[in-house]
């Protein structure tokens, strides 16, 4: 699996080259992202993963994003872990900070997970993870009309040679699948670092940067946006009581 490893980092540093040649414009942004990732771990097979993520500009300060993402994961063995999940997302428009006038877009989003931990030795792990969204976004009327598929693979290397740290660099490459889309198929590559720390077993803490680079509907105009990510990570081991 190395070379699976290999191919797949070549892959997300061979796209990012093709799509920033062609940029004209890009708009610089600064945000921090606070998020409260649970986990409700059912039994060994089985566990419900729930994130509240409030994403802000900082300069100006102003919302950008709240998003809510609730997931069902089952545990196949061998590494891999599938998962099947609903996200809603409230996206504040325009997208520029400097506009406080704005209204927010609702989107829908079902989706398809697929993970696999890849044990390098006890100390490094490479966690490779696969999504598939399904993009609705909400009409004048108040319905909602499906718009694009997304596809998204992150690659992750983690680093546990600290006694309840973790440490973590990634990258993730996002793509536009559908008929609708014209000149933005490259949605946006996201790579960062953080550092996580679980004082306890089932509560910790994880600071770290992120960079954004997003392609807009024009395919000429970006945004680059440097991130602050602040995460509460809570894991619940839920037995059910014994029923005589």
């Amino acid at each position: 699996m190395n070379r699976l490893a290999a191919l797949h980092l070549l892959l997300l540093l061979g796209i990012l080259p093709t799509t920033t040649r062609a940029q004209k414009t890009v708009d610089n942004q600064d945000q921090l992202w606070t998020r409260y990732f649970l986990k409700i771990k059912i039994d060994p097979k089985w566990q419900i993963l729930q994130e509240l993520d409030e994403r802000v500009y900082w300069f100006p300060w102003r919302q950008h994003q709240f998003v809510s993402r609730t997931q069902l994961e089952r545990n196949l063995g061998k590494g891999y872990h599938f998962g099947i999940g609903f996200t809603y997302s409230e996206q504040a428009t325009p997208q520029d900070p400097t506009i406080k006038d704005f209204t927010n877009q609702t989107e829908l989003r079902p989706q398809l997970a697929l993970e696999y931990n890849q044990h390098l030795s006890k100390k490094f792990t490479i966690n490779h993870r696969y999504w598939t969204e399904f993009r609705y976004f909400e009409r004048n009327n108040g319905s909602f009309e499906f718009a694009n598929n997304r596809s998204r693979y992150k690659l992750e290397l983690r680093n546990t040679s600290l006694n309840h740290i973790t440490l973590k660099a990634y990258n993730e490459i996002l793509l536009n699948i559908g008929g609708n889309i014209i000149h933005n198929v490259f949605d946006q590559n996201r790579y960062g670092t953080s550092i996580q720390y679980m004082p306890l077993e089932n509560l910790g803490i994880e600071i770290g940067y992120l960079n954004s680079f997003q392609q807009r509907k024009s395919g000429v105009d970006f945004y680059n946006r440097n991130i602050v990510r602040l995460t509460v990570h809570h894991t619940i081991n839920y037995k059910p009581a014994n029923i005589p």
